[in-house]
């Protein structure tokens, strides 16, 4: 894999990389520098250098690799769907509110996460026989995959926990610090904070239905226990990339009525945000596959292409988890309306503020859809870098789940 540099400008300037060493290579040099040319040398290549396709092919193919493993099978799967989806089953009753409204964002979550277990992670299924590891190698790389995890870590630590929890919870807080750290804002977090705005604003709007006060929402020990499980269960298959894993105090939340409703309504929502565009964003790669010499689970040593087994491998992977599921974008009323979910109230009928609040999402989405369609048409005669499209926030293209 190695590091890719970029300059002001956002283009790539070098890509450095960790050579194997062989012992024989260090022979001759004082110890200090000998061990730390066994750990591995730093190679360098830039545009132009001989060995520059291959770098870039090398890179590109392991970042691949460890998004898959990583942020996608891992992150999103294993880690928010399971941990959500279990939470839910074991805290909410059937006909808890929440649930309720749960039941599309947790669609064949369960179904989906078993049949990743037995086809995507045990040992010599499909997934390992695409990547370029052997047993032991995949094991550590499960082992590692919490640690892998970036979205926020920098934060681990520099802050109490219950602060960078609220972070970590309200993607635009946290796309504000991220702004902060790169002195600019890229229209990727620009669309993030504005699709966030939009599924946060639906949660608030159908839990404040149920929940007119936060003391209400406190007083719901279902949603309460569901919440608290969420949180520790996420800190603990963190670990120590997680300020949650020490110094975690739930009485703190237990006192605050109105510290309870920030964390329930930004953990759902935050839910929601992951298993649909986040989901969209790692999980939709099929692109880059099909063609072994552009992108590659595996590669014979020093070569630029993976072999026609691999490219049958990672083809069949793809296809195997392209199942179109359903659509986060429909029409009220229409094919797709999930409101019939709703609990109903006295007199048969789902709560009108619930089909209103319904419909303001699925208008929003329409209107920032267009908004996401007008910068991908601009951006094909615009200058670098702003001159790539961006699909990962349009509503038109996700999905309601992780399902498949």
């Amino acid at each position: 894999g190695g590091d890719c540099y970029f300059d002001d400008s956002w283009r790539v300037v070098k890509i450095v990389r960790a050579r194997p060493v062989k012992p024989w290579e260090a022979a001759g040099k004082a110890a200090a520098a000998a061990g730390a040319a066994a750990a591995g040398a730093l190679e360098e290549t830039r545009p132009g250098d001989a060995g520059w396709e291959h770098a870039k092919f090398a890179f590109r193919s392991s970042l691949f690799s460890l998004v898959t493993l990583v942020d996608h099978l891992f992150g999103v799967h294993m880690q928010t769907g399971n941990i959500s989806a279990m939470a839910a089953r074991e805290q909410l009753g059937a006909d808890h509110p929440v649930r309720r409204f749960l039941v599309p964002f947790m669609y064949q979550t369960i179904s989906v996460n078993d049949n990743a277990r037995n086809n995507l992670v045990n040992p010599r299924s499909m997934g390992p026989r695409c990547f370029a590891l052997d047993d032991v190698g995949t094991s550590l790389a499960w082992a590692a995959a919490p640690s892998l995890l970036r979205s926020g870590v920098e934060l681990s630590g520099k802050l109490p926990p219950l602060e960078y929890l609220g972070i970590l919870l309200d993607r635009e807080k946290y796309c504000e610090h991220i702004a902060r750290e790169l002195g600019t804002s890229t229209p990727y977090f620009d669309q993030c904070r504005a699709y966030w705005r939009i599924v946060k604003k639906f949660v608030a709007s159908y839990l404040g239905h149920y929940y007119p006060t936060a003391e209400a929402m406190l007083a719901d020990g279902e949603l309460v226990a569901f919440v608290m499980q969420s949180l520790y269960d996420n800190a603990a298959v963190s670990g120590g990339n997680s300020g949650l894993a020490t110094g975690f105090d739930a009485s703190a939340v237990a006192k605050s009525p109105a510290l309870f409703q920030q964390l329930c309504v930004g953990l759902i929502a935050r839910f929601i945000d992951v298993v649909t565009a986040g989901h969209e964003q790692v999980g939709t790669v099929p692109a880059y596959t099909q063609d072994a010499s552009f992108c590659s689970m595996s590669w014979p040593k020093g070569e630029s292409c993976g072999t026609k087994q691999t490219a049958i491998n990672q083809g069949v992977l793809m296809a195997f988890t392209s199942t179109p599921m359903p659509m986060l974008m429909v029409t009220p009323g229409g094919d797709g309306d999930w409101t019939g979910l709703f609990l109903k109230g006295a007199d048969g009928r789902v709560p009108q503020p619930l089909l209103d609040a319904f419909a303001t999402f699925q208008s929003e989405l329409r209107v920032f859809s267009a908004e996401c369609d007008a910068f991908n048409e601009k951006a094909e005669g615009a200058s670098f870098p702003h001159c790539f499209g961006l699909w990962c926030w349009n509503p038109k293209y996700l999905e309601t789940s992780v399902s498949v």
